[in-house]
């Protein structure tokens, strides 16, 4: 059996959690070379690399497969916000199912396809984290 002593060099998760407006982004910014999916428009007024607003679920996941492909473009990947990726998410599942909304499957089953989505999202960003970028996610403490 081996043994492995020390400090073994990673990639780093991180989520930044806080009420609106308290500088979650401005945050993740200070990360190392970050690329911002800016779900929300919140880096605007800030000078900072960032794709294209995604208005879309495959959209969002595009950008994070283009990072996938092309790691030297970043060392941090930032998805500001999961709450705001979370409403791509809905939409999506929603128009694939022709349904108006999460909760127009029956009792619950909408917020289980919604996990199943999202946790595959999750995933995806993993794959970010083991070839080495690191992924900071923002998160709003209260929906509005």
């Amino acid at each position: 059996m081996e043994i492995v002593r020390g400090k073994i060099p990673k990639a780093i998760k991180t989520v930044l959690y806080g009420v609106e407006g308290i500088g979650k982004s401005t945050f993740a910014s200070k990360f190392p070379n970050p690329v911002f999916i800016d779900t929300e428009d919140s880096t605007v007024n800030m000078d900072v690399a960032r794709f294209k607003k995604p208005t879309s679920w495959t959209m969002l996941q595009q950008q994070i497969q283009y990072i996938k492909q092309n790691p030297a473009t970043c060392k941090t990947l930032v998805v500001d916000t999961a709450d705001w990726a979370e409403r791509l998410c809905i939409e999506h599942i929603c128009s694939k199912a022709q349904v108006d909304g999460i909760e127009g499957f029956g009792y619950g089953k909408g917020y289980v396809y919604l996990e199943e989505e999202f946790g595959r999202f999750l995933n995806s960003l993993q794959d970010i984290i083991e070839i080495g970028i690191n992924v900071v996610t923002t998160a709003h403490a209260e929906i509005k």
